[in-house]
């Protein structure tokens, strides 16, 4: 009996090409808009947080250590600055299990992550989350700038499309396509509240969009700061023998906005993934401490939440349904009904889960490296 080898077709052949192409061939002719983003980073936030800093390194010791994590990484050690990696309780040894966001987004993760449009288009995702029965906001209408449609698929025209939507709920509208730091999430009011919104403008500006039910949020949150609904950013990790979650932090809004976005003033908290007890610290996106939160003066020390298995759970559930995506981001509300799925994201943010818990290099590139070279069927 003779065993045949795997199919090959063209179809296959020209997936091949693509996923190659996104793996090997693209990183490298986006490296120049990564490597100025980062520079301008480091000019307009990371060196004026060192300049202020009087626990620094030696200007000599700094200068030996990047270039040993110049070689180390083999790419421009921007992270040295992002995360205080100059302050003078850190060896060298502990510096080299800080990852570089080039390695993460421009080598590793391009090599493991598949699909990611499935995350990406937050209605697909929406879509394939409520195949499998995971709990999340009710999707009301999707869009774009000429055409609204109901969740059935009955179009309706731009221009009547909030007059569909309940006139006594609290919404939420959000680009629907590859956005990313909060940008254009938007509360609709109850009317007459909403009257001032403009949904063709707002198509206008960010293309494609949905509009759903916004999610309350429950004590345990809420107490820390009630002003915007902040969830729990957990990271999955699909491997042959199931899901993981990797890592846990809390999202806290800031002082301004209603979204829980580092870049509106956010905090990110570690939750221990066993206990669901809060560090003592949150960090802010320059990397100051805080043991409270800035509004309501909560400490962060001793809170603990109870439905933490549920939300652990509730990710890795979700994870098993996006098998070509194994390393996902997932925003998880904890509403007075139980855990709620927000969204996913197929490029999770390093510098929430390295400054909540720092040293992560060891674990997470041994991760990817196992995930690399998967077939492509």
């Amino acid at each position: 009996m003779t065993t045949r080898g795997r199919a090959i077709n063209l179809n296959i052949r020209q997936a091949g090409m693509e996923d190659r192409f996104r793996a090997r061939i693209l990183p490298p002719l986006m490296w120049p808009g990564s490597f100025g983003y980062q520079a301008r980073q480091l000019l307009a936030e990371h060196l004026p947080v060192m300049q202020g800093r009087d626990d620094r390194k030696s200007a000599w010791r700094m200068g030996r250590e990047l270039l040993a994590l110049g070689r180390h990484w083999g790419c421009v050690p921007f992270h040295y600055f992002r995360y205080g990696l100059y302050q003078c309780g850190l060896d060298l040894a502990e510096c080299r299990t800080f990852l570089p966001e080039t390695v993460l987004f421009a080598r590793l993760l391009p090599q493991v992550n598949r699909d990611t449009v499935l995350l990406d288009d937050k209605v697909v995702c929406k879509r394939v989350l409520a195949s499998g029965g995971v709990p999340q906001p009710r999707l009301l209408l999707s869009g774009d700038a000429s055409s609204a449609f109901l969740p059935d698929g009955v179009r309706l025209p731009l221009q009547a499309a909030m007059g569909a939507l309940p006139a006594h709920t609290l919404m939420v509208v959000k680009p629907a396509r590859y956005s990313s730091g909060g940008s254009g999430v938007t509360l609709l009011m109850p009317r007459p509240d909403r009257e001032d919104f403009s949904l063709c403008d707002y198509a206008g500006r960010w293309g494609s969009w949905l509009i759903e039910e916004h999610a309350s949020q429950h004590e345990e949150t809420a107490t820390l700061n009630p002003s915007a609904l902040n969830t729990f950013r957990v990271i999955t990790c699909l491997r042959a023998s199931g899901a993981e979650t990797l890592y846990c932090m809390l999202k806290l809004g800031g002082s301004t906005g209603h979204t829980d976005n580092s870049g509106a003033g956010g905090l990110q908290v570690r939750v221990d993934i066993d206990t669901g007890e809060l560090d003592r610290f949150g960090y802010d996106r320059r990397m100051h401490q805080h043991q409270c939160h800035p509004v309501t003066g909560r400490r962060f020390a001793g809170h603990t939440f109870s439905a933490i298995k549920g939300i652990t759970e509730l990710a890795e559930r979700a994870a098993h349904l996006f098998p070509q995506t194994p390393l996902i981001g997932w925003d998880i509300a904890l509403t007075p009904q139980g855990p709620t799925v927000i969204e996913g994201n197929s490029g999770p943010s390093l510098a929430h889960i390295q400054r909540t818990h720092q040293m992560v290099a060891p674990i997470l590139v041994s991760r990817l490296k196992e995930l690399r070279n998967r077939p492509l069927i």
